[in-house]
C-alpha cells in the first residue's frame, strides 16, 4: 500500500514540473513576440520630416516662431492646406504628393503635437548618440567667434544677440528657448531656413556637433552676457550698504557726543 502511495505522489510532482516547464515555455514565447513586435515599429515618417524640416520655424500649438503657429490650419479644408503646404518648397526643398499628403495628414490629426515631439526625442537621442556631449561653454564660444565654426560660417554675433551683447541684423535669441525647444532649435540652427542664413551658410553649413552645442548655450541664459546696469546692482547694493552703515555709525557718534556734553554740563 505504501509503494503505491509513494508511485502516486511521484507521479503527480512529475505532472506539475511538466506543466510549470510548458508554462514557462509559453511565457518566454510572448516576451520573445513582444520584444520583436517592439522593436518593428513603423517610423512616424510625417512627423519625422515635419521635426527636420519645419518645427525650426512653426509649432502646432505653441505660438508663433518664425512663421504661424499652425494649429488653426486643423480646421482648414485639405484642398486649402494643401496648397499652403506646397507653397512651402523653396524653403525646404521640393515635396512629392506623397510628402504633402502626409504634412497635410499630420496637421489634421488631434495627436499632432504628440506625434511631433515623439519625433523630436526619437531625433535627439539618436543625434546624441553620435555626437559629443553638449557643451554650453562651447556653444557660447562658437556664438562669439572665439571658436570658428569649422565650416567658415560667420559667427552667430555679428547678426544676433544674446544678453546685453551682438548684432540687431537678426532676432534676439536671448529668450528663444522659452518659445521653441532644445531639439527644434537643433534644427532651426543646423537647417538655417531663414532667408539671410541660407544665402550666408549654404557653403558653409553648421555641423550637427556645433549646433548641439549652440543649443545648450541658447538654453542656458546664465551664461548670456550682462549689461554695465545689471552687473553694477550688486556693486551698487553694496555701496549703498557700506554707505547707510556710516552713516549710523556717524549719526550715533554725534548722539553720544551730545549725551556726554550734557552730563558734563549737569556735572
Amino acid at each position: 500500500m505504501k509503494h503505491i502511495v509513494l508511485l502516486f505522489a511521484l507521479f503527480l510532482l512529475l505532472s506539475l514540473t511538466t506543466s510549470l516547464a510548458q508554462d514557462s515555455s509559453s511565457v518566454a514565447a510572448t516576451a520573445d513576440s513582444t520584444l520583436k513586435a517592439d522593436t518593428t515599429v513603423q517610423v512616424d515618417v510625417a512627423a519625422q520630416s515635419y521635426a527636420q524640416k519645419c518645427a525650426g520655424c512653426h509649432t502646432i500649438g505653441g505660438g508663433k516662431l518664425t512663421g504661424p503657429d499652425l494649429l488653426p490650419t486643423r480646421a482648414w479644408p485639405k484642398a486649402d492646406l494643401f496648397a499652403k503646404v506646397k507653397l512651402m518648397e523653396p524653403r525646404v526643398g521640393p515635396l512629392t504628393q506623397e510628402d504633402i499628403d502626409q504634412y497635410v495628414e499630420l496637421l489634421h490629426d488631434s495627436r499632432a503635437q504628440e506625434r511631433v515631439h515623439i519625433a523630436q526625442e526619437l531625433a535627439a537621442k539618436a543625434v546624441a548618440a553620435k555626437l559629443e556631449p553638449a557643451s554650453k561653454s562651447v556653444g557660447q564660444r562658437l556664438f562669439d567667434g572665439t571658436i570658428p565654426l569649422v565650416n567658415g560660417g560667420i559667427a552667430c554675433i555679428t547678426c544676433h544677440r544674446t544678453g546685453a551683447q551682438g548684432g540687431t541684423f537678426g532676432p534676439d535669441l536671448t529668450s528663444l528657448h522659452t518659445r521653441l525647444s532644445k531639439v527644434a532649435m537643433i534644427s532651426a540652427i543646423q537647417q538655417t531656413q531663414y532667408k539671410v542664413m541660407s544665402g550666408t551658410y549654404q557653403n558653409h553649413p553648421i555641423t550637427a556637433q556645433e549646433a548641439v552645442h549652440l543649443a545648450e548655450y541658447l538654453t542656458s541664459p546664465e551664461l548670456m552676457p550682462k549689461s554695465s546696469a545689471e552687473k553694477s546692482v550688486p556693486v551698487l547694493g553694496a555701496s549703498l550698504g557700506v554707505i547707510g552703515f556710516l552713516v549710523v555709525v556717524g549719526l550715533y557718534r554725534k548722539r553720544s557726543r551730545k549725551n556726554f556734553s550734557r552730563q558734563r554740563g549737569m556735572a
